[in-house]
């Protein structure tokens, strides 16, 4: 064996970054260099303080919102509304053909439908009892009406460019939501690392984590030389057996037209949803697999 690789639930910041760095090589060298542009727009009340806001990035002319929470005072005011039409302004200056997002039953689905979002894939039981919906809206057509300020005689916060105050914020109003709706997310990292002899350098691997109770695999490299030998089989069979062990109902993870789709659908992976023109003239693929139900 030229090469090993073993598993750890505590993956360092290097470990992460030697999967993806090896990841978006591979997706440059594929003639698409993953240029990623963040969009943050924090929620600040009339001290200046971080109250909430938006969360994302622009890549591949797509904008992604990774995140969009609103203190419960100043819900019902407009300014949820506010914060994605800004976002949805800079990602038409950019250059996005449109903006994908990802929600929970027990979020916004209704309120994103309503800013012309539709869902384009789901996965059910994430969490048990729960649905996650893929999410997208196409920027293609002209730009959308100004929507006046939300209480504008008397503003209690404002929307401006943000800084890294603004993660906490998000990640802590929104786990206190999903908690009293859905119960402890449990999100959890692991990764598989693979070295070559007495390298202790990653030469690629896989890196994921669990969360309500589902397993997604973020990043998954191997390089060429390493390819056709099954080591990519036994890598999805390894990250399997993990998810099987944390009680997990299933793994999802998506993967580009011009990456590894029929590899997965041979390990059992089923298409849930697609996006078309991401990047521009390929598509992107959400798969999943579930464990608790007979599938193998």
């Amino acid at each position: 064996m030229t090469h090993w690789f073993d598993l750890t639930s505590q993956p360092s910041a290097e470990e992460e970054k030697a999967v993806r760095d090896a990841l978006w090589a591979a997706n440059a060298e594929a003639g698409h260099p993953w240029e990623r542009k963040g969009l943050t727009l924090p929620l600040r009340d009339a001290a200046g303080t971080v109250v909430g806001g938006l969360l994302g990035a622009t890549a591949w002319r797509w904008c992604y919102i990774e995140n969009l929470a609103v203190p419960p005072a100043l819900r019902g005011a407009g300014w949820g509304r506010k914060l994605m039409a800004a976002a949805e302004a800079e990602a038409r200056r950019r250059g996005c053909i449109g903006i994908r997002l990802d929600t929970y039953s027990f979020q916004a689905r209704g309120f994103y439908e309503k800013l012309g979002f539709a869902v384009i894939g789901q996965i059910e039981d994430c969490p048990p009892g729960q649905t996650r919906f893929s999410m997208t809206k196409r920027l293609d057509a002209p730009g959308p009406v100004a929507i006046p300020w939300p209480d504008a005689a008397a503003p209690r916060a404002t929307i401006a460019p943000g800084g890294a105050s603004l993660v906490p914020v998000l990640l802590a109003g929104l786990s206190t939501h999903s908690v009293a709706q859905a119960g402890p997310h449990g999100h959890a990292p692991f990764s598989l690392a693979v070295h070559a002899p007495d390298e202790a350098q990653p030469a690629g691997g896989l890196y994921g984590y669990s969360f309500f109770n589902w397993m997604f695999i973020q990043y998954f490299f191997l390089p060429e030389a390493l390819r056709g030998q099954g080591l990519g089989r036994l890598l999805m069979q390894r990250a399997e057996e993990e998810a099987r062990a944390r009680g997990c109902a299933g793994i999802w993870l998506d993967t580009f037209s011009f990456q590894a789709l029929p590899f997965y659908e041979s390990l059992g992976y089923r298409q849930f949803g697609r996006l078309d023109d991401f990047p521009p003239g390929h598509s992107r693929h959400y798969l999943m697999k579930r464990l608790t139900d007979g599938e193998t």
